[in-house]
C-alpha cells in the first residue's frame, strides 16, 4: 500500500512536470511563430502603408492572424483572411517587461462573440508608415494551445491512473510470487508451533534468501526445541527434588501430631530445621540458575582476592570437619569480578570435595597467562575425567545410587560452571594420580 502511494505521488509529480514542460515548449513555439509572422508582414506587406488605401488582405499561416491598425485604434490598415472585415480587435497598453513593451487587451465587443475563444498569445509591435504611426498585432488563431492543453490534461489524467494500476498489479504479482515461499514457511512454522516442535521446515538446498531463511528458521526451531526440553526437564527435576524434603516435613509433622506425648521434640525440631535448610538451599540454587539463564543476575566487578576467599573457606571447613585442609598451594591471586558469586563458586566446589574426601582436601591458586586458576583436590575415590563434563549438567550426580541427603540436588557444579563462564572462564576436572581435582579458571581483568 505504501509503495502504491509513493508511486502515485511520483507519477503525479512526473505528470505535472511533463505538463509544465510541454506547455512551456508549446507556448514558446507559439510566441516565436507569432513574432515571425509579424516580422514578415512588416518587411514584405507594405501596401497597407499607402495613405487612403483600403484594408490590405495579409497572407499569414493558418494558425496565426495579424491585424495592422492605426495608432488611434480606430482604423484597420490590414488583416489576415480569418479576421478580414472585423473591426479593431484590441487596444495596446505600454507595459515594460511585456513583449515589445506592449500589453495587448481585447476590446469588449470581442469578448462577447465566439471569436474570443479563437485568439490567444497576443503580441504587438509599433510601425511607422506614410499613413502615420501604427501597430502590428498578432495572435495565435484557433484553439491550438487550448486544444494542446486539454489533450495533455486528458492524456495525463488517463495514463497516470492506468500506469499506476499496471504498476500496482505488477508489483502485487511480483511480490506475491516472491513472498509465496515465505508465506509457506510461515504457515509451516505456525503448524509446528501449534503441534510438534520436532518437525522442521523443508529446505530447498539453494543459497538464495528463501533457502537461508528456511535454514535459519530450522536452526531457531532446534534451539527452541532444546530450550523447551531443557525447561521441561528442569521443572520436572526441580519438582522431584522439592518433593522429597516436603514429603519428609509433612511426614514428620503428621507423625508428631498423632503422637504428641511420645514425640522427641528435639529430634523433631532438628528434622524440621534440616529439611527447611535443604529446601531453602535448593530454592536459592534454582533461583540463581533461573536468573542466570535470563542474564538478569547482575555481575558486579571489583577487585577480589581469591586467596582470601580460600582462606575463609579453610577456616569454615576446619570448624565443621576433622578432615585435613591444606592451603600450602594458595598464592596471592587477585581478579576483577563479582565477590559474592566467586565466594559461592568456591564454596560449592569445596562442599563437593568434602562429600568425597577421605582424609584431606587441598587448595591451590596460580596465574596462567591472562587467567587465574583455582584447584581443589580431594583424596576420595575420584571421577572419570573423560565423562566428568556431564557432572556440570543440572541435576546430575556422580553416583546415582547415593542418597540426596549426601549427594545434594545436583545443582552445585552447574552453578560453578555458570559463574566461571560469567567471568570469562570455565570449570573442569583434571587428571589426578589419586582422588579428584577440579580446576576453575576465571579471567583476571
Amino acid at each position: 500500500m505504501l509503495f502504491v502511494v509513493v508511486m502515485a505521488a511520483a507519477l503525479v509529480a512526473g505528470g505535472a512536470a511533463i505538463y509544465v514542460l510541454a506547455m512551456h515548449t508549446r507556448i514558446t513555439e507559439a510566441d516565436a511563430k507569432v513574432s515571425a509572422a509579424m516580422s514578415t508582414v512588416e518587411l514584405h506587406d507594405t501596401r497597407f502603408m499607402t495613405p487612403g488605401s483600403a484594408p490590405m488582405l495579409l497572407t499569414t499561416p493558418s494558425d496565426v492572424v495579424i491585424q495592422v491598425v492605426g495608432l488611434d485604434g480606430k482604423t484597420v490598415w490590414g488583416a489576415s483572411r480569418q479576421i478580414y472585415g472585423d473591426r479593431v480587435l484590441s487596444r495596446e497598453i505600454v507595459a515594460l517587461g511585456a513583449p515589445n513593451n506592449y500589453l495587448v487587451r481585447l476590446l469588449p465587443w470581442v469578448r462577447s462573440v465566439t471569436l474570443r475563444n479563437e485568439l490567444s498569445r497576443a503580441q504587438a509591435e509599433s510601425v511607422t508608415s506614410p499613413r502615420g504611426a501604427g501597430l502590428v498585432v498578432g495572435f495565435i488563431y484557433g484553439q491550438s494551445i487550448a486544444q494542446s492543453r486539454r489533450l495533455l490534461i486528458t492524456t495525463l489524467s488517463v495514463s497516470i491512473p492506468l500506469l499506476l494500476l499496471i504498476v500496482a498489479f505488477i508489483v502485487w504479482f511480483a511480490v506475491g510470487l516472491t513472498l509465496s515461499p515465505v508465506e509457506a514457511i510461515r504457515r509451516r512454522v505456525a503448524t509446528i508451533a501449534a503441534n510438534d516442535l520436532t518437525e522442521r521446515v523443508p529446505e530447498t538446498g539453494g543459497d538464495d534468501e528463501v533457502a537461508r531463511l528456511a535454514r535459519t528458521v530450522n536452526a531457531m526451531l532446534n534451539r527452541l526445541e532444546t530450550s523447551t526440553r531443557v525447561q521441561q526437564e528442569f521443572v520436572s527435576n526441580a519438582s522431584h527434588e522439592l518433593r522429597s524434603p516436603l514429603t519428609t516435613l509433612l511426614a514428620t509433622v503428621e507423625r508428631a501430631s498423632k503422637h504428641l506425648d511420645e514425640t522427641d521434640w528435639v529430634e523433631f525440631t532438628e528434622s524440621i530445621r534440616r529439611e527447611g535448610r535443604r529446601i531453602g538451599s535448593l530454592v536459592d540454587d534454582l533461583f540463581f540458575l533461573a536468573r542466570s539463564d535470563e542474564r538478569r543476575e547482575e555481575l558486579r566487578r571489583e577487585e577480589v582476592d581469591l586467596d582470601d576467599i580460600l582462606d575463609e573457606e579453610a577456616r569454615r571447613v576446619r570448624q565443621m570437619t576433622t578432615l585435613t585442609i591444606s592451603t600450602a598451594g594458595v598464592r596471592p591471586t587477585r581478579v576483577w569480578g563479582d565477590a559474592a558469586m566467586l565466594r559461592r563458586m568456591v564454596r560449592n566446589v569445596v562442599d563437593n570435595a568434602l562429600r568425597f574426601a577421605n582424609e584431606e582436601v587441598a587448595f591451590s591458586t596460580r596465574y596462567v597467562g591472562s587467567m587465574a586458576e583455582i584447584c581443589i583436590h580431594d583424596d576420595g575415590a575420584g571421577v572419570d575425567v573423560a565423562t566428568a563434563d556431564r557432572l556440570f549438567q543440572r541435576f546430575v550426580r556422580s553416583d546415582t545410587a547415593r542418597s540426596r541427603a549426601s549427594g545434594g540436588a545436583g545443582l552445585g557444579l552447574p552453578i560453578v560452571a555458570e559463574i566461571a563462564s560469567r567471568h570469562g572462564g570455565d570449570a573442569k576436572f583434571v587428571p589426578a594420580e589419586t582422588g579428584s581435582t577440579m580446576c576453575i579458571r576465571v579471567r583476571r581483568y
